[in-house]
């Protein structure tokens, strides 16, 4: 009888590594100013990604609760979404000594992870 994939033993994941104090440094800045953009919006706009990202409402729910459109919502999710990746830019720029291309792709990274980050700081 052979063995099916399930029962052959995985090695363990490799120990990660200490974040070395640069990345800690740079992962702080960026949740400073994430944190910062996100204090500079509407009480209404904070609102909503709270009630988006850390309740998980979906849009229909957010339409309701807004009284708007499931459409209104989503465009407006996006925009604010788009409004702190611009602030957290800047408010990186001001903090950290990076040229514009490592600060674009610091940007980039955070762009595939914002929904993660924002809630996470958002919960506290």
């Amino acid at each position: 009888m052979m063995a099916s994939p399930s029962d052959t033993p995985r090695a363990a994941p490799p120990p990660r590594e200490p974040a070395s104090p640069r990345r800690v440094g740079v992962e702080a800045a960026f949740r400073d100013a994430l944190t910062d953009s996100f204090d500079r919006l509407q009480l209404s706009d904070r609102n909503m990604l709270r009630f988006h990202y850390v309740r998980g409402l979906p849009v229909e729910q957010l339409a309701r609760l807004f009284c708007s459109q499931p459409g209104s919502v989503s465009r407006q999710l996006a925009r604010l979404r788009e409004r702190l990746l611009r602030d957290t830019r800047r408010g990186l720029a001001a903090r950290l000594a990076l040229e514009p291309p490592e600060l674009d792709r610091l940007i980039e990274l955070a762009r595939d992870r914002f929904d993660v980050a924002l809630a996470r700081i958002l919960r506290g």
